[in-house]
């Protein structure tokens, strides 16, 4: 019954509630299908699930991209509701969609869809990929300097919308040297590599997978906080804890990437940093559910100003 009325409170806040709020969720709901559909694939056909040529990638970047036009969609709940506001959540959107529609096309074909120049059609495949996510960065950036302007809400909520948006352009960050790590290992070998790797044993797709997501990390914490009992200075004080914490964990793991080390063997100095992160989300987390036991307020539609949402107990 806890968790059915939590789910109530948390779709309350994430609910799309305009056009472009819609649109994002929509697209979202579909990339979300194509990555589960191609799950259930992947498991009759079998195969290795790791290699240049899986269906480990239309799984996992159809969810992910979905996940990240939800937790868009969210951010825009915060903003006040302007005909510009197409433009970020179009580009994001549209530019979402191409990218998984092609990695899942290249997979089809049973040809690699990154780093593949192979074919002329091949190369503009990647050149058309490498291009979207270009504008899928742009438009996070334009929704992180709205947030930094106009978000309404709590200060908890929009110091994890903003954290959340500038992770994501760590990630973005990443994945550019992850590019030119792939593009360098296809020039000198003519071949494409079955997974990019900084230096050694550097993780990268690690790295990349922690800024990406930390969006859905904070935001989430954001929106259950707000379905507490707790004042909002004691809410914006879990969510900077969280966002420390984040920060470290993200930054351990990239520095060790960066370095060429495993993720699971660090320097000590990187070890500590993302240990004591890791440490803070737990605790973070721990108290956070703690406070969902106690009884939470009823479920409530935060209002819109010219400013954006007010302040409500479910937008933190």
């Amino acid at each position: 019954m806890m968790l059915l009325l939590l789910a109530r409170h948390v779709w309350a806040a994430v609910r799309p509630v305009t056009a472009q709020q819609r649109l994002l969720w929509w697209c979202g709901a579909l990339l979300v299908a194509s990555g589960t559909v191609h799950a259930v694939v992947a498991v009759v056909d079998g195969g290795p699930w790791l290699g240049a040529v899986t269906w480990r990638k239309p799984v996992v970047f159809g969810l992910s991209f979905g996940i990240l036009l939800w937790s868009a969609g969210w951010v825009l709940r915060l903003l006040p509701e302007r005909r510009w506001g197409w433009l970020p959540a179009g580009l994001l959107a549209g530019t979402s969609v191409v990218e998984v529609a092609l990695i899942t096309l290249q997979r089809w074909r049973g040809v690699p869809s990154h780093f593949n120049a192979d074919t002329a059609f091949d190369a503009a495949v990647w050149s058309v990929m490498g291009m979207s996510i270009v504008l899928a960065v742009l438009a996070v950036l334009v929704l992180l300097i709205w947030v930094l302007v106009r978000a309404g809400g709590g200060a908890a909520t929009r110091l994890a919308a903003a954290a959340g948006l500038v992770a994501v352009l760590a990630s973005g960050a990443v994945g550019q040297r992850m590019a030119a790590t792939g593009e360098a290992v296809y020039a000198a070998t003519g071949a494409v590599p079955d997974g990019v790797v900084f230096g050694a044993a550097g993780s990268a797709k690690l790295a990349h997978a922690a800024g990406l997501h930390g969006l859905q990390v904070l935001g989430l914490l954001a929106v259950v906080l707000g379905t507490t009992r707790l004042r909002e200075r004691q809410r914006l004080g879990l969510v900077a804890v969280a966002v420390a914490g984040y920060a470290a964990v993200f930054a351990a793991l990239t520095v060790t990437a960066y370095a060429g080390r495993a993720w699971t063997a660090p320097t000590p100095a990187m070890a500590v940093l993302g240990v004591a992160g890791l440490a803070a989300l737990l605790v973070v987390g721990a108290v956070t559910a703690w406070q969902v036991r106690r009884p939470a307020r009823a479920p409530a539609e935060p209002a819109r100003t010219e400013a954006g949402p007010v302040a409500t107990g479910m937008m933190g």
